[in-house]
Protein backbone atom coordinates (compact mmCIF):
# COMPACT_ATOMS: atom_id res chain seq x y z
CA UNK A 1 0.00 0.00 0.00
CA UNK A 2 1.60 3.30 -0.93
CA UNK A 3 2.74 5.45 2.05
CA UNK A 4 0.81 8.20 2.32
CA UNK A 5 -2.30 8.53 3.47
CA UNK A 6 -4.58 11.59 1.84
CA UNK A 7 -8.53 12.13 3.47
CA UNK A 8 -10.68 13.58 1.12
CA UNK A 9 -14.61 14.52 2.75
CA UNK A 10 -17.20 15.14 0.12
CA UNK A 11 -15.57 12.13 -1.92
CA UNK A 12 -18.82 11.03 -3.89
CA UNK A 13 -18.89 14.45 -5.84
CA UNK A 14 -17.35 14.94 -8.69
CA UNK A 15 -14.68 17.16 -7.74
CA UNK A 16 -13.72 14.77 -4.61
CA UNK A 17 -13.58 11.76 -7.40
CA UNK A 18 -11.77 13.70 -9.27
CA UNK A 19 -9.35 14.77 -6.71
CA UNK A 20 -9.29 11.05 -5.82
CA UNK A 21 -8.46 9.66 -8.78
CA UNK A 22 -5.42 12.21 -9.61
CA UNK A 23 -4.18 11.50 -5.96
CA UNK A 24 -4.29 7.69 -6.35
CA UNK A 25 -2.35 8.03 -9.59
CA UNK A 26 0.60 10.23 -7.78
CA UNK A 27 0.53 7.13 -5.75
CA UNK A 28 -1.01 8.63 -2.79
CA UNK A 29 -3.82 5.70 -0.65
CA UNK A 30 -7.29 7.57 -0.46
CA UNK A 31 -9.42 7.33 2.73
CA UNK A 32 -12.94 8.67 1.04
CA UNK A 33 -15.43 9.91 2.88
CA UNK A 34 -19.33 11.37 2.05
CA UNK A 35 -22.31 11.39 3.87
CA UNK A 36 -23.61 9.70 0.58
CA UNK A 37 -21.72 6.05 1.36
CA UNK A 38 -23.09 4.31 -1.66
CA UNK A 39 -21.84 6.60 -4.34
CA UNK A 40 -19.06 7.07 -2.39
CA UNK A 41 -17.99 3.25 -2.87
CA UNK A 42 -18.91 3.61 -6.83
CA UNK A 43 -15.93 6.10 -6.80
CA UNK A 44 -13.70 3.84 -4.87
CA UNK A 45 -14.38 1.22 -7.38
CA UNK A 46 -12.77 3.76 -10.12
CA UNK A 47 -9.39 3.81 -8.72
CA UNK A 48 -6.43 2.13 -8.97
CA UNK A 49 -6.84 -1.21 -7.27
CA UNK A 50 -4.77 -1.04 -3.94
CA UNK A 51 -5.13 2.82 -3.84
CA UNK A 52 -8.44 3.12 -1.52
CA UNK A 53 -7.42 2.54 2.11
CA UNK A 54 -11.11 2.90 3.70
CA UNK A 55 -14.36 4.26 2.29
CA UNK A 56 -16.77 5.63 5.17
CA UNK A 57 -19.65 7.52 5.85
CA UNK A 58 -19.10 10.76 7.64
CA UNK A 59 -21.45 13.90 8.12
CA UNK A 60 -19.03 16.92 8.36
CA UNK A 61 -21.56 18.45 10.25
CA UNK A 62 -21.70 15.75 13.33
CA UNK A 63 -18.79 16.29 15.17
CA UNK A 64 -19.07 13.05 16.75
CA UNK A 65 -19.09 11.71 13.70
CA UNK A 66 -15.98 13.29 12.31
CA UNK A 67 -13.79 12.21 15.27
CA UNK A 68 -15.21 9.20 15.17
CA UNK A 69 -14.18 8.64 11.85
CA UNK A 70 -11.19 9.91 11.77
CA UNK A 71 -9.48 7.70 15.20
CA UNK A 72 -11.22 5.14 13.26
CA UNK A 73 -8.45 5.76 10.34
CA UNK A 74 -5.21 7.15 11.91
CA UNK A 75 -6.05 3.48 14.21
CA UNK A 76 -5.95 1.64 11.64
CA UNK A 77 -3.03 3.48 8.79
CA UNK A 78 -1.58 5.31 11.69
CA UNK A 79 -0.94 8.81 10.29
CA UNK A 80 -3.27 10.68 7.94
CA UNK A 81 -0.48 12.89 5.42
CA UNK A 82 -2.86 15.01 3.72
CA UNK A 83 -6.62 16.42 4.05
CA UNK A 84 -9.05 17.73 1.46
CA UNK A 85 -11.73 19.45 2.37
CA UNK A 86 -14.35 19.11 -0.50
CA UNK A 87 -17.42 19.01 1.13
CA UNK A 88 -19.76 22.11 0.51
CA UNK A 89 -21.80 23.05 -1.93
CA UNK A 90 -25.38 25.29 -2.10
CA UNK A 91 -27.92 23.90 -4.66
CA UNK A 92 -26.39 20.75 -3.70
CA UNK A 93 -27.54 20.89 -0.64
CA UNK A 94 -31.13 21.25 -1.65
CA UNK A 95 -30.74 25.29 -1.02
CA UNK A 96 -31.58 27.49 -4.23
CA UNK A 97 -30.05 30.83 -5.02
CA UNK A 98 -32.14 33.45 -4.17
CA UNK A 99 -31.37 36.90 -2.61
CA UNK A 100 -30.08 37.39 0.58
CA UNK A 101 -33.50 38.80 2.69
CA UNK A 102 -35.26 35.88 1.04
CA UNK A 103 -32.87 32.77 2.69
CA UNK A 104 -34.60 31.42 5.39
CA UNK A 105 -32.96 31.09 8.90
CA UNK A 106 -32.71 27.21 8.40
CA UNK A 107 -31.46 27.74 4.71
CA UNK A 108 -28.80 29.92 5.96
CA UNK A 109 -27.66 27.57 8.79
CA UNK A 110 -27.18 24.93 6.30
CA UNK A 111 -25.11 26.55 4.02
CA UNK A 112 -23.15 27.52 6.97
CA UNK A 113 -23.04 23.83 9.28
CA UNK A 114 -21.60 22.52 5.74
CA UNK A 115 -19.33 24.63 3.93
CA UNK A 116 -17.72 26.66 6.91
CA UNK A 117 -18.36 24.61 10.28
CA UNK A 118 -17.50 21.10 8.22
CA UNK A 119 -14.21 22.58 7.22
CA UNK A 120 -13.76 23.31 11.02
CA UNK A 121 -14.72 20.26 11.98
CA UNK A 122 -12.41 17.76 10.16
CA UNK A 123 -9.70 20.03 10.72
CA UNK A 124 -10.37 20.11 14.34
CA UNK A 125 -10.24 15.94 14.04
CA UNK A 126 -6.92 15.89 12.02
CA UNK A 127 -4.83 18.46 12.95
CA UNK A 128 -3.79 17.47 16.35
CA UNK A 129 -2.19 13.74 14.27
CA UNK A 130 -0.36 15.88 11.77
CA UNK A 131 0.94 17.72 14.70
CA UNK A 132 2.12 15.22 16.71
CA UNK A 133 3.76 13.92 13.75
CA UNK A 134 5.15 17.33 12.70
CA UNK A 135 3.66 16.78 8.94
CA UNK A 136 1.28 17.22 7.29
CA UNK A 137 -0.94 19.19 4.41
CA UNK A 138 -4.40 20.87 4.03
CA UNK A 139 -6.27 21.56 0.97
CA UNK A 140 -9.66 23.28 1.62
CA UNK A 141 -11.61 23.43 -1.85
CA UNK A 142 -12.99 27.34 -1.67
CA UNK A 143 -14.65 28.71 -4.84
CA UNK A 144 -14.52 31.68 -7.16
CA UNK A 145 -17.47 33.14 -5.36
CA UNK A 146 -15.21 33.83 -2.36
CA UNK A 147 -12.64 35.64 -4.22
CA UNK A 148 -15.04 38.18 -5.75
CA UNK A 149 -18.63 37.19 -4.44
CA UNK A 150 -21.38 36.97 -6.01
CA UNK A 151 -25.74 37.78 -6.49
CA UNK A 152 -27.85 35.52 -4.67
CA UNK A 153 -25.32 33.33 -3.70
CA UNK A 154 -23.93 35.78 -0.42
CA UNK A 155 -23.79 33.06 2.16
CA UNK A 156 -22.23 30.81 -0.08
CA UNK A 157 -19.92 33.53 -0.95
CA UNK A 158 -19.20 34.35 2.11
CA UNK A 159 -18.54 30.74 3.44
CA UNK A 160 -15.61 30.21 0.62
CA UNK A 161 -14.31 33.56 1.43
CA UNK A 162 -13.80 32.25 5.09
CA UNK A 163 -12.39 29.28 4.06
CA UNK A 164 -9.64 30.88 2.58
CA UNK A 165 -9.06 33.44 5.10
CA UNK A 166 -8.88 30.31 7.85
CA UNK A 167 -6.16 28.38 5.74
CA UNK A 168 -4.04 31.73 5.75
CA UNK A 169 -4.68 32.38 9.69
CA UNK A 170 -4.38 28.56 10.43
CA UNK A 171 -0.65 28.29 8.17
CA UNK A 172 0.56 31.03 10.28
CA UNK A 173 0.02 28.47 13.17
CA UNK A 174 0.89 25.42 12.67
CA UNK A 175 3.95 26.13 10.27
CA UNK A 176 6.23 25.61 12.71
CA UNK A 177 4.86 21.82 13.24
CA UNK A 178 5.74 20.96 9.97
CA UNK A 179 1.67 21.65 8.73
CA UNK A 180 1.50 22.98 5.64
CA UNK A 181 -2.46 25.04 4.85
CA UNK A 182 -3.35 25.79 1.31
CA UNK A 183 -6.89 26.60 -0.46
CA UNK A 184 -8.03 25.97 -4.28
CA UNK A 185 -10.63 28.54 -5.70
CA UNK A 186 -12.17 26.55 -8.59
CA UNK A 187 -14.55 28.36 -11.01
CA UNK A 188 -17.90 26.69 -12.71
CA UNK A 189 -17.32 23.29 -12.21
CA UNK A 190 -19.40 20.48 -13.44
CA UNK A 191 -21.44 18.83 -10.31
CA UNK A 192 -24.00 15.28 -9.78
CA UNK A 193 -26.63 18.25 -9.63
CA UNK A 194 -26.14 20.47 -12.33
CA UNK A 195 -27.23 20.37 -16.11
CA UNK A 196 -24.99 19.59 -18.68
CA UNK A 197 -26.34 23.44 -20.18
CA UNK A 198 -25.17 24.91 -17.29
CA UNK A 199 -22.43 23.09 -16.90
CA UNK A 200 -20.67 24.07 -19.92
CA UNK A 201 -21.31 27.92 -19.28
CA UNK A 202 -18.37 29.58 -19.05
CA UNK A 203 -16.94 33.57 -19.45
CA UNK A 204 -13.03 32.13 -19.06
CA UNK A 205 -10.98 33.34 -21.30
CA UNK A 206 -9.55 30.23 -21.91
CA UNK A 207 -12.88 29.12 -23.44
CA UNK A 208 -14.22 26.53 -21.57
CA UNK A 209 -15.42 25.66 -17.73
CA UNK A 210 -13.50 24.60 -15.07
CA UNK A 211 -12.88 20.46 -14.74
CA UNK A 212 -13.12 18.35 -12.12
CA UNK A 213 -10.10 17.02 -13.17
CA UNK A 214 -8.41 20.98 -13.04
CA UNK A 215 -9.25 21.03 -9.44
CA UNK A 216 -7.83 17.71 -8.69
CA UNK A 217 -4.72 18.24 -10.51
CA UNK A 218 -4.25 21.66 -8.20
CA UNK A 219 -4.58 19.79 -4.98
CA UNK A 220 -2.15 17.31 -6.02
CA UNK A 221 0.34 19.62 -6.48
CA UNK A 222 -0.41 21.66 -3.13
CA UNK A 223 -0.46 18.35 -1.20
CA UNK A 224 2.81 16.84 -3.21
CA UNK A 225 6.54 18.01 -2.12
CA UNK A 226 6.77 19.79 -5.29
CA UNK A 227 4.98 22.71 -3.01
CA UNK A 228 6.85 21.69 0.05
CA UNK A 229 7.26 25.92 0.48
CA UNK A 230 4.15 27.27 -0.03
CA UNK A 231 1.22 27.72 2.67
CA UNK A 232 -1.96 30.16 3.03
CA UNK A 233 -1.88 30.49 -0.15
CA UNK A 234 -5.10 29.95 -2.18
CA UNK A 235 -4.90 28.89 -5.68
CA UNK A 236 -7.04 30.44 -8.34
CA UNK A 237 -8.57 27.74 -10.89
CA UNK A 238 -10.95 29.49 -12.66
CA UNK A 239 -9.82 29.84 -15.99
CA UNK A 240 -9.31 33.90 -15.24
CA UNK A 241 -13.23 33.98 -14.07
CA UNK A 242 -12.68 35.35 -10.73
CA UNK A 243 -9.48 37.49 -11.35
CA UNK A 244 -8.46 39.13 -8.12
Amino acid sequence: MPERLALITGGASLIGEAVAQVLAADGWSIALTDIDLATAHQVAGKLPAGSVAAVERMDVTDIDEVERVVSAIVTEHVHIDGLVNVAGGGRGLGVQRRDFVDFSLAERDKVVEVNLKGVFNVVHAVLPKMIAAKRGAIVSIAAARGLRGGPKATIYSACKAAIIVFGQSLAQEVGRHGVRVNTVAPGNTAARWKSADETERTDSPLGRPTSPHDVGDAVAFLLSDRASHITGSCLDVSGGTALH
